[in-house]
């Protein structure tokens, strides 16, 4: 994406990658949007993204990778920028991250709310699998 400059997320991007958040609907697991940076800047940091035009925050992404497989979250692109090539040059973003890492192989997930989002992801080589996905979320005391 011309005039798209990729880079590691800074903490003084937080207000604008919440408000993207917000503005795309995410997160969606009912967790808390800061909670979710405090803990990717406790894990692998050097794996959250944001995109920037003309300096501004327009895109997030997260990557993640446990020595097996690789994972992406939190893509996010601001509404005015969507449709342009900024979620691909994200995507592609992370997932070079994930092959320095020697990555073989990355996965996610698209809630079934947002299976609109199944058509952009499969331009990018991504392939529907069916899988039994199970999963058990830890409850903290926090809002």
């Amino acid at each position: 994406m011309k005039g798209l400059q990729v880079r590691p997320f800074v903490i003084e991007d937080t207000d604008a990658a919440l408000a993207i958040w917000q503005r795309t609907g995410l997160p969606s697991a009912g967790f808390g949007p800061r909670s979710e940076i405090q803990k990717k800047l406790q894990h692998q940091p050097e794996s959250f993204f944001v995109g920037l035009m003309d300096g501004r925050v327009v895109a997030t992404v997260m990557a993640g990778y446990d020595g097996h497989r690789g994972w992406l979250y939190m893509l996010a692109v601001d509404p005015e920028f969507q449709r342009r090539g900024v979620g691909t040059a994200m995507v592609e973003a992370a997932e070079g991250w994930l092959r320095e890492m020697g990555c073989p192989k990355v996965k996610l997930q698209v809630e079934p709310a947002r299976s609109e989002l199944t058509g952009f992801y499969r331009k990018l080589g991504y392939e529907m699998r069916e899988i039994i996905d199970m999963s058990k979320v830890f409850r903290t005391s926090e809002p």
